[in-house]
């Protein structure tokens, strides 16, 4: 009942964000969508971390990281979204906690940021890879690998 539930309110929250403006395709298929975190490597001391049940959500302008029914409680986050240098780098920034359809105006911490594969709460990377199908993206602290989820 509680997945129907969410189903629901998910629907209607798409629904209610792409009512009051024109449609707007991605800018790169690529990149933006629905992505579960597999795994990153800190660059300072090439530590593995596996990840369980983290994933990223990519639009034009928004992206949301979240843990969904992980272990963790690491909660979810709503930031800013940017192309920079082309589609050869990405920006992430502005993090907030996500409350049910925004933000609750409370910034992330960089400690929150960390399950995520962020040290900051403003991170630049490096499109490594974006084949539709898997995405790797570098940044100072680490190297993310997503998949298409």
């Amino acid at each position: 009942m509680g997945k129907m539930i969410r189903m629901v309110l998910m629907t209607v929250i798409t629904v209610m964000m792409c009512g009051g403006c024109d449609w707007k395709d991605p800018i790169d298929e690529d990149i933006e969508g629905f992505w579960r975190l597999e795994r990153f490597e800190t660059r300072a001391d090439g530590q593995m971390h596996e990840c369980e049940r983290i994933y990223y959500s990519i639009t034009r302008m928004v992206v949301e990281v979240a843990e969904r029914q992980g272990p963790g409680g690491y909660g979810a986050f709503i930031g800013r979204f940017e192309y920079k240098d082309g589609r050869k780098r990405v920006v992430m920034s502005d993090f907030k906690q996500r409350a049910n359809t925004s933000d609750n105006g409370v910034s992330a911490t960089p400690e929150d940021m960390l399950p995520f594969g962020m040290d900051a709460a403003t991170t630049e990377f490096e499109v490594v890879v974006a084949d539709g199908d898997n995405l790797v993206l570098r940044s100072d602290y680490a190297t993310l690998q997503l998949t298409r989820f």
